[in-house]
């Protein structure tokens, strides 16, 4: 009982941030992240510095994808659980859904945990930060530094990852149901 309200609550969160995209209306944790347009707003809801949302077409799956698994994994921090090439031909497994959003929750939202804030746990200090500078945001694969694969190029899904993500999907719901 607690980890399907954990699901539900998951699922209305997602609704919530998601809420107001132009493009974006999330009725479920498959279809509904298949174009990769939600995957964007949630990154963009919390960091509209690295994603130029308005830029993004519903009809161009896999870069929505590539481009959503891509800054969620080298700047939050978020491993690649999901494959872009995937979302492209098959309908996303509910399961798989859940558990990566389940680390965005964690990484993006989760309430501040002892010695600090949720969002400094797993992310990555990107080079530009480093450096001082801003970040760019990023919508195409043009700019000869893009951190985007070019057409074609897959992020390969990481069983091992997912297999432990998967292990811990009960207590990170509970933790928000």
């Amino acid at each position: 009982m607690g980890e399907k309200r954990g699901m539900q609550a998951l699922e209305i969160w997602c609704r919530q941030v998601t809420a107001g995209y132009n493009g974006v209306k999330v009725t479920n944790m498959t279809s509904s992240w298949k174009n990769g347009l939600a995957f964007c707003a949630l990154v963009h809801h919390f960091r509209p510095d690295l994603i130029d949302f308005a830029s993004l077409s519903p009809e161009n799956v896999y870069h929505n994808n590539q481009l959503a698994f891509t800054v969620a994994e080298n700047i939050l921090g978020i491993p690649a659980l999901l494959d872009a090439e995937d979302m492209v031909n098959y309908v996303p497994d509910r399961l798989s859904i859940m558990t990566y959003l389940s680390q965005f929750y964690q990484v993006l939202a989760a309430p501040k945990t002892k010695g600090g804030s949720s969002l400094s746990i797993g992310l990555k200090r990107p080079a530009f930060e480093e450096r001082g500078i801003g970040a760019p945001a990023l919508g195409c694969n043009d700019a000869p530094d893009s951190p985007l694969p070019t057409a074609g190029a897959t992020t390969p899904v990481k069983p091992a990852r997912q297999q432990a993500a998967q292990r811990h999907i009960v207590g990170i719901q509970q933790s928000i149901g």
